[in-house]
């Protein structure tokens, strides 16, 4: 135990009480567990959040897409895509790595240049109208524009310029697999098309088969009608045979036939005989007639004598009745001569009719059994012909069915060429040009252009953003491992407390110049060309000053502990600004203390001077190293007053030397004999050697 104390009560430690010393060397051991601790904390703490809900980027959506009506089989469709894209990307199930946020494009360009937003996607205004163009004849890509900026985070940048990649793949897959789904529609369309052609076919099959049905009942008809058509032959060579036979038979009757003419003839002389018979009568008759007229005109002229009327009108009846019976007579008297004249030759030609009417008869049998010959090769006729009727009936029948199912095919044909017009009308064809161009399309339907506001020049410019703050800050933290904050005796001289703070500030701030200009002058032969390169070298003088003068009032104020102090807020400082590790990834707990800790401003800085960010930001980091300068400052004027405080005290009321501090006082130090010129702090004599301090008069 002795040996530790011998040990702490080197250097500056020997102003220590034994519990601060405990306290610096209790830091001392947990130093690297504190920078371990830190650099893996910063992602298990967001590891660990993570088992509940994805890490994330925040990222901001714009949407300026407009509304398209799509015709779908005459319906008027609205199709709002870039609402669609953006219920599916803020959806509790979403896993695109980012945390989105729906805002308008001035707000997300604002939060993209502040950081706040890791990555800004806009839904450009024509984001539907191409959307739903994969589904018609002339396909384009959908377009979506990324913008990310490397001036927040390099790593950052990587990730969400990655993840809008995965963005437009998981777009693409979803856009390809509806136009899958659409193309799978198409051809169940087409299928709904096919099938009644399909189903005409088949009732054009069954209408075949009708048809080959009544073709085979046509068949057996006519082979009917054929059979009746044999009968009909047969039938008909019997009635000629029959016919033969009654021309046969009738050979004879021109014969009989003369037979009977002159027998006429004789009829018609006779007739002469009595026609004159009956002309001599009339005459005679004619001539009684006219005496009774005469004697009946002399019986009226007696009448006319006649004074009585009664007398007279019986006269007269009297005379037209010898007129009427005079006439009588003589045609009664005529006709019986002419009948006794003319029966003589009537029986003459009686009697030659009679004996032609004898032979008729005689050949009549033969005649009539050949009519009858006839009528029985009629009755065969008629039969073979009721037969070929019959035929021809049934093959009528048969040429209808075969019509109507003519009619069916006809109409079945007509439905499948509608059908299959209709299923062609939905197969589109392409040209090889535009076959490529839709293949193109369906292969990445959606196409992400990125664009970063603020992109480093190259992966140096992103470390030396890091690399830069952090040397220097080391560099820093090396110079007053090796320096004190200021001489003792500075501290016993007259000069005011300023002014001797600001004294031993001379030669630190001289060499951390020259440590920022041997880290501008490296990065500058490594090729590393940050955007603004005189506002770089500026802003290194100035986080070289700052880290000074901080770690200048650090180790005044707490000596060995705020070298600890330092080294272990390295590692936190990087972690709190948020660029080797994103702020979406790393602990809420470290981003929180980036506007507390020096090191995040100074890394902030140098990003926005490599990426060409605003110097108006610039300046601001700037101004805000230079508080945390005064900050030390005041640290070190805290210190520097403290340490006169106890000089004074011990100065006042002077304590006996104690033996050991006699033989210390007789040691000479170890690093040799002291001059009078060399500089000796307040817990030490390794420093600086400056020359000895003027008289307080001077």
């Amino acid at each position: 135990m002795n040996r530790l104390k011998a040990l702490t009560r080197r250097g500056d430690l020997r102003a220590l009480s034994p519990f601060a010393r405990t306290v610096v060397l209790v830091l001392a051991v947990l130093t690297p567990l504190v920078v371990a601790g830190v650099s893996v904390s910063a992602i298990q703490e967001s590891d660990r959040g993570s088992a509940s809900s994805p890490t994330v980027l925040p990222a901001a959506i714009v949407n300026d897409d407009q509304l398209v009506n799509v015709d779908q089989n005459g319906t008027q469709t609205p199709v709002l895509a870039g609402k669609l894209l953006v219920s599916q990307l803020t959806s509790s199930g979403s896993a695109t790595g980012f945390d989105w946020t729906v805002t308008d494009a001035g707000t997300a360009s604002d939060g993209l240049a502040s950081g706040r937003f890791s990555a800004v996607v806009t839904i450009p205004g024509d984001f539907s109208k191409s959307y739903v163009s994969l589904s018609s004849s002339d396909p384009v890509q959908a377009q979506l524009q990324v913008q990310t900026n490397g001036a927040g985070s390099y790593v950052g940048e990587l990730l969400a310029s990655a993840l809008s990649v995965n963005l437009q793949a998981a777009l693409s897959s979803t856009v390809t697999e509806q136009f899958v789904q659409t193309t799978l529609g198409g051809f169940t369309s087409i299928q709904s098309s096919l099938q009644p052609a399909a189903s005409g076919a088949g009732e054009l099959a069954g209408y075949q088969s009708t048809l080959a049905s009544g073709a085979g009942e046509l068949a057996t008809n006519l082979h009917k009608a054929a059979d009746g058509a044999g009968e009909l032959n047969t039938g008909a060579q019997a009635y000629a045979g029959i016919m033969q036979q009654i021309a046969s038979a009738t050979t004879d009757l021109p014969t009989y036939a003369g037979y009977l003419a002159d027998g006429s003839s004789l009829v018609t002389s006779g007739i002469g005989l009595m026609r004159d018979a009956v002309t001599t009568k009339s005459q005679q008759v004619g001539t009684l007639a006219s005496d009774q007229a005469a004697q009946a005109a002399q019986l009226r002229e007696i009448a006319k004598g006649v004074s009585d009327p009664a007398t007279a009108q019986k006269l007269d009846d009297l005379a037209d009745d010898i007129d009427g019976t005079a006439a009588g007579a003589a045609l009664i008297s005529g006709g019986l001569v002419f009948d006794s004249l003319g029966g003589d030759v009537l029986e003459y030609g009686s009697g030659l009719v009679t004996g032609g009417a004898q032979e008729f008869a005689d050949d009549l049998p033969l005649l009539s059994t050949g009519l009858q010959d006839a009528a029985t090769g009629a009755a065969g006729i008629a039969t073979g012909t009721a037969g070929l009727a019959d035929g021809l009936g049934q093959l009528a029948t048969g040429t209808d069915q075969l019509a109507g199912g003519a009619s069916q095919i006809s109409t079945g044909l007509t439905g499948l060429a509608n059908g299959l017009d209709q299923a062609v009308a939905q197969i589109p064809t392409y040209t090889p040009d535009k076959a490529k161009s839709v293949a193109t399309v369906v292969a990445q339907p959606v196409v992400t252009s990125t664009s970063d506001v603020s992109a480093l020049p190259g992966a140096g410019a992103a470390i030396s953003a890091v690399a830069v703050p952090v040397a220097l800050w080391i560099g820093a933290l090396v110079l007053y491992l090796v320096l004190m904050p200021f001489t003792r005796s500075a501290l016993l001289s007259t000069a005011s407390t300023l002014r001797v703070v600001v004294s031993a500030l001379r030669w630190p701030l001289l060499l951390g110049a020259a440590q920022a200009a041997l880290v501008a002058g490296v990065l500058l032969v490594v090729g590393v060309r940050p955007a603004h390169l005189v506002g770089s070298v500026v802003f290194a003088f100035v986080m070289a000053v700052s880290f000074v003068m901080l770690h200048q009032g650090l180790v005044a104020l707490l000596g060995q502990g705020g070298r600890i102090l330092s080294l272990a807020l390295v590692v936190v400082q990087v972690v709190a600004a948020a660029v080797v590790i994103p702020a979406g990834l790393s602990a809420p707990a470290y981003t929180g203390l980036a506007t507390v800790l020096p090191l995040s401003h100074a890394i902030t800085g140098m990003q926005l001077l490599a990426t060409g960010g605003s110097l108006l930001s610039v300046l601001q980091e700037a101004l805000v190293l230079l508080v945390f300068a005064l900050i030390g400052l005041v640290l070190a004027l805290v210190a520097a007053s403290r340490a006169r405080s106890r000089d004074l005290v011990s100065g006042a009321v002077p304590a006996p030397a104690a033996p050991r501090d006699a033989e210390r006082a007789a040691t000479p130090p170890a690093d040799g004999p002291r001059t009078p010129g060399t500089v000796v702090g307040p817990h030490g004599s390794r420093g600086l050697t400056t020359p000895p301090p003027a008289p307080s008069g001077a």
